[in-house]
């Protein structure tokens, strides 16, 4: 009978084999039992693993676009606030003015005259408004503040314009009939808001682009996601105020202060106007990211779902997992210490 000898030392390797195996085990099966899925996508789905990364990608093109749409909703919806209060200052503007047709009193001129000035502010203060650093009115020109207030200089040329009218006519200003005073109103002081004139780069107020911020909104939809402070509600509402202030401080008869009214009533009418239709195709293309952020969460979900069947694991069994090898690596430390612990000299 041969004896065969085992030595410690080569009991302590493989137990240490079996630790270090155990150890990579145990952390990739608590990797799976935490997250859900596989740990090493590559080696549990091998040529599966490239549809992962496809679903994967396709769920972060859907968050992007998500995270992109906020900031396109905020920057619309603080554009329909601004000019829902110039709609209203429009509207104050048309009730005073409709107060001084009736009675054409110190007081209605000065109201008159105080509603103009608080709407020219109003309306160059909220066509600067910006959000995120980008003016809301610019255009496709984010960066420059779109209105300079030209009001002050615009009204000095209008009442030089009226002084060389009526001596065109061959009378004082304060001689000039309604109907004069309609057609100086429409032939002159109306061309000075057209765009063009609006737009001049010496002598204009904006400095905002024509041309309105367009927005991907999903992989096939882009919509219109902004407005600019050239349109014609804004200008028209300029038009209204400009008219009022220059030529209420004139000396002009009852019969044309009643045709500067009306003719501002009719300017900032036709503003309101212009501003509810640059509110009403904000509100179609907020009508249009709201669907497509619907149509977004549903095809994140579903691809989610793809992805969570492809790489899912049964996380109870991870967890059991887990607890075996737990178990399996204490009573290999248990082991290891108690061959390190033995020694000859316990038996001598």
């Amino acid at each position: 009978m041969k004896a065969s000898f085992v030595s410690s030392s080569a009991m302590q390797s493989v137990l240490r084999l079996t630790i270090s195996q155990s150890q990579n085990k145990l952390q990739q099966a608590s990797t799976e039992a935490t997250t859900g899925t596989y740990a090493d996508i590559g080696v549990s789905l091998g040529a599966g693993a490239a549809k992962s990364i496809n679903l994967t990608s396709a769920i972060a093109q859907a968050d992007s676009f998500k995270t992109s749409n906020s900031v396109v909703a905020l920057r619309m919806e603080a554009s329909q606030t601004a000019l829902s209060s110039l709609k209203d200052a429009g509207d104050s503007l048309v009730t005073n003015l409709t107060a001084l047709q009736a009675s054409q009193d110190t007081t209605s001129i000065a109201v008159a005259l105080q509603s103009a000035g608080s709407t020219i502010s109003q309306l160059i203060s909220t066509a600067n408004t910006s959000v995120n650093g980008e003016y809301l009115f610019g255009g496709t020109n984010l960066d420059s503040q779109p209105l300079t207030d030209q009001s002050t200089a615009v009204s000095d040329t209008i009442v030089s314009a009226l002084n060389d009218y009526a001596s065109g006519l061959g009378k004082d200003v304060s001689e000039l009939t309604g109907e004069e005073i309609g057609s100086f109103i429409t032939d002159t002081v109306e061309p000075m808001f057209s765009e063009s004139s609006w737009t001049d780069a010496s002598s204009g107020w904006s400095t905002a682009s024509s041309t309105d911020m367009t927005s991907r909104i999903s992989g096939s939809e882009t919509i219109t996601s902004s407005t600019n402070a050239n349109s014609e509600g804004m200008r028209y509402l300029a038009l209204a105020s400009v008219v009022v202030s220059a030529l209420f401080g004139q000396d002009l008869s009852s019969d044309a202060q009643s045709t500067v009214a009306s003719k501002a009533i009719g300017y900032a009418a036709q503003a309101t106007s212009g501003i509810v239709t640059q509110q009403s195709q904000l509100g179609l293309s907020q009508e249009r990211l709201e669907k497509a952020n619907d149509a977004l969460d549903a095809q994140s979900t579903l691809l989610q779902g793809k992805l969570v069947d492809l790489q899912g694991v049964d996380t109870y069994g991870a967890s059991t997992l887990v607890n075996q090898l737990q178990t399996q690596l204490e009573t290999a430390y248990t082991l290891v210490s108690k061959l390190q612990s033995l020694s000859l000299v316990n038996y001598l």
